[in-house]
């Protein structure tokens, strides 16, 4: 879901952008960029009722499909004439659509090797997403560089690198802890998101905060 959001935000911003997915078919991806852009254009779709065929406001949806047809978002899950999605084959699709942005979901299904050569070469920006591994079993603590695969190199590689957890008691927020910064200082190293993804909504809640143990004990809450 952070990979189809940061596609849609780069879309809404005038970008062309290709969002690259190893793990999701095409049309599965889709349907959760549909719905993020939606609500980014004023909609308001169930990703669920999509996916199961519930009813929704068709009028609605063909009307957000027709205003989506001018914007510049293509969506791959395999690469015509490769058995697999490498990073040569990454970068013969950006040469042939000249993308602004690049969103790779799934890149341990890949390998990190080469991925830096290709942002320089091209003079593009990719994102990136791993998967935490077995050794990363507090879905509530933000995995390490160890605990992700490929963590230590492409934090290496990487211009930022931010990790995401779940909150306790807190379904509908997600935690982003910033694990690297190469340009700059920034002025937290943790963020919290709203996470509705249901209806495509992820945002930066600035009003939430923990209250823990000791603040509880102490009335600073």
């Amino acid at each position: 879901w952070m990979c189809v959001e940061a596609a849609a935000t780069a879309v809404m911003n005038g970008h062309k952008t290709l969002l690259i997915s190893t793990e999701m078919p095409t049309a599965a991806i889709s349907l959760r960029a549909d719905v993020v852009l939606a609500n980014k254009m004023g909609y308001k779709f169930s990703h669920s009722a999509l996916r199961s065929g519930d009813p929704i406001d068709e009028d609605g949806y063909k009307k957000f499909l027709r205003e989506l047809n001018g914007r510049s978002l293509l969506v791959c899950d395999h690469i015509e004439g490769e058995p697999t999605i490498s990073i040569d084959s990454i970068a013969r699709l950006m040469r042939k659509h000249s993308p602004d942005f690049v969103v790779l979901d799934g890149i341990y299904l890949i390998s990190s090797y080469g991925m830096k050569n290709l942002c320089l070469a091209t003079n593009t920006a990719i994102w990136v997403s791993t998967q935490a591994t077995r050794e990363a079993a507090n879905m509530f603590e933000p995995p390490r560089a160890d605990q992700v695969a490929f963590g230590d190199a492409l934090i290496r590689a990487a211009d930022v690198a931010m990790a995401m957890c779940l909150i306790e008691d807190n379904a509908d927020k997600r935690l982003i802890q910033m694990q690297k910064y190469r340009d700059g200082v920034l002025p937290s190293e943790e963020y919290y998101l709203h996470w509705d993804v249901d209806y495509g909504i992820i945002y930066e809640d600035d009003e939430f905060s923990i209250v823990d143990d000791d603040d509880l004990e102490e009335g600073n809450f």
